[in-house]
């Protein structure tokens, strides 16, 4: 019989005591969630007892409701889908070693959310959003924080570089972010993989509070005949941990 090792998924780092509200869905593989603390600070596990959880489609929306759920009532820290610790008192372990550095980054994301605009370059029709889940980026990791092996599919965020001919996509970024000038205070780019994606990924850090002020903006951007928007959000700041990978 083939012995199965036991780890822990972690989902989110948070500040706080937890909320009488938060209402904690079940975790990748149906699998209860609890926490862990440390003089403050909080992480999100789940029981995980296969060593690479498959990155699939419904895994991935698992892992998104649980951070979710926590966002919706907390500041948080995002950890990549698949960091895992060998037990519990390794992710305490883990909010010991980095209490400042994970106390500095819920500071600066506290009353922030992210909208994201993706920009289908050459489509016909204009101003549409988009109703779908957002699936987290693959590239989004905590690797200098989290001791685990990266997926298949997982790739850094300063491996999106852009084609050599990247001009109009550049105008096109900058025309964007300057009829959104003060509606947000950050905003990140993923430039298309290749030539026939076609589709260019803009995300903003937004003040909670001026999401609907944001979202309002952006669908009165300027109509274009060759490009299709799709907004979406928001969400909890996937795209603005990248301080921690350093």
């Amino acid at each position: 019989m083939r012995e199965v090792t036991v780890s822990y998924l972690v989902y989110c780092i948070f500040r706080g005591p937890l909320p009488a509200a938060l209402e904690i869905p079940d975790g990748v593989g149906g699998y209860r969630v609890f926490t862990a603390n440390y003089d403050g600070l909080g992480v999100a596990l789940s029981k995980l007892p296969e060593p690479d959880p498959p990155f699939d489609m419904s895994n991935r929306l698992a892992y998104e409701r649980v951070v979710e759920s926590f966002y919706c009532h907390l500041t948080v820290v995002p950890i990549r889908f698949g960091c895992r610790v060998e037990c519990p008192y390794d992710a305490v372990a883990l909010l010991r070693e980095n209490a400042d550095a994970y106390r500095t980054h819920l500071r600066e994301l506290d009353g922030f959310a992210e909208v994201g605009i993706q920009v289908c370059l050459g489509s016909p029709v204009a101003g549409a959003e988009t109703s779908r889940r957002r699936i987290l980026p693959d590239w989004l990791s905590l690797r200098s924080l989290l001791s685990t092996a990266a997926g298949p599919n997982a790739k850094q965020s300063s491996d999106l570089g852009a084609e050599p001919d990247a001009t109009a996509p550049n105008a096109l970024i900058e025309n964007l972010c300057d009829s959104l000038h003060g509606s947000f205070v950050r905003h990140k780019v993923e430039l298309p993989s290749s030539r026939k994606s076609g589709l260019l990924s803009l995300h903003f850090l937004v003040p909670r509070d001026s999401v609907e002020t944001f979202r309002s903006a952006a669908r009165h951007l300027p109509a274009n005949p060759s490009l299709q928007l799709q907004l979406s959000g928001p969400w909890p700041p996937y795209n603005f941990v990248d301080a921690l990978q350093r």
